[in-house]
């Protein structure tokens, strides 16, 4: 058993093991979904895998959606790297019942995964392009307080943060400033209407991301 595209066309074996497989035709919704992206998440780990890209495989499963979901990582990049990329954007969610039983399920709702890295132009070219398409309606985050933050401890400026500034939204470097050099291709694009979304644990997670 192998986690990958050609590894899932033994279904019966799949089965066998006790896993609940996509219900769809995964590369119909990755087309469908890189050509007209419509939710985007940054964060790529654990959290992601398990409730946003699961949500999304439950929806297709029942047919209420035609497109899958594109995510973005913008600390970890050896998670697109070694993780998604070789096992064609697969993951498996294992969860553990009160009952002590195991649900495993292959997720495969994931069209596309990138690293939020200004160094890789293709890959950020590509974000742009995803974030210039009028088809985009959400972006959500789980990037942990970290990846909010402008100033230190002691309320002072970071260094990245203080840079884009003065460098512009050309090649920032800091987190935030790397979303909203995406917002401003978009609004280039044409101005279109988005909404941004803060799930991340931590209390007013959407006035952080706000401000």
């Amino acid at each position: 058993m192998k986690l990958n595209k050609d590894g899932l066309k033994e279904v019966t074996l799949w089965e066998e093991k006790g896993y609940h497989l996509p219900k769809y035709n995964r590369e119909q919704v990755a087309c469908e979904t890189k050509k007209n992206p419509f939710w985007i998440h940054f964060g790529a780990g654990n959290l992601f895998r398990a409730f946003h890209a699961r949500i999304v495989q439950e929806m297709l499963n029942k047919g209420t959606l035609t497109r899958g979901i594109i995510v973005a990582e913008g600390f970890d990049y050896e998670i697109v790297e070694k993780m998604y990329a070789p096992h064609d954007n697969l993951g498996i969610v294992a969860t553990l019942k009160s009952d002590g039983s195991i649900d495993k399920t292959v997720v495969a709702s994931v069209a596309e995964s990138l690293p939020l890295d200004t160094d890789n132009e293709t890959a950020y070219q590509r974000l742009k392009d995803i974030f210039s398409n009028p088809s985009l309606q959400m972006a959500t985050f789980t990037i942990t307080e970290k990846g909010y933050s402008l100033v230190n401890g002691k309320g002072e400026t970071l260094s990245d943060v203080s840079a884009d500034f003065q460098a512009g939204p050309q090649k920032p470097a800091s987190y935030m400033g790397k979303v909203t050099s995406l917002l401003y291709a978009r609004y280039k694009a044409g101005a279109k209407p988005i909404a941004m979304v803060s799930t991340d644990n931590c209390s007013h997670n959407g006035d952080k991301l706000y401000q």
